[in-house]
């Protein structure tokens, strides 16, 4: 996979509303675009208005569709940014950790979480 990180200091009026609307807004923006995989935010625990949103890319051209969409992410996050602080590619690997492991299913069936996280496939994060 390929991630996409965007670290900023978020607007003081903006900083109780990013858990919340950035999700919503990237999902709603980027989730038919091809290669897209999901968005991480993340809120320091130290600072309320230090904020880090990674978008995950899959796929043969992730890192192609990563680049091509930095414009979306970076306008979608425009009205929550005061400072941008460092925005970073770079290649991601998401193995299955033993404490989210997912529980066996009815017979036949696999869990989701089994088809969204792969050990051969790499993710591009934005």
């Amino acid at each position: 996979m390929t991630a996409l990180s965007v670290e900023f200091v978020a607007k003081p009026q903006e900083a109780h509303r990013v858990e919340a609307a950035i999700p919503a807004a990237v999902a709603g923006a980027l989730k038919d675009v091809t290669g897209f995989a999901g968005c991480l935010v993340m809120i320091s625990d130290q600072e309320a208005r230090l904020v880090t949103v990674v978008t995950l890319w899959g796929g043969d051209d992730r890192v192609e569709r990563c680049g091509e969409n930095v414009r979306w992410v970076h306008a979608l996050l425009a009205p929550y940014v005061d400072r941008c602080l460092r925005v970073q590619t770079m290649v991601a690997h998401v193995p299955l950790l033993p404490v989210i492991r997912p529980e066996t299913t009815a017979a036949g069936e696999r869990p989701a979480i089994e088809d969204l996280l792969s050990e051969d496939e790499a993710v591009c994060v934005a």
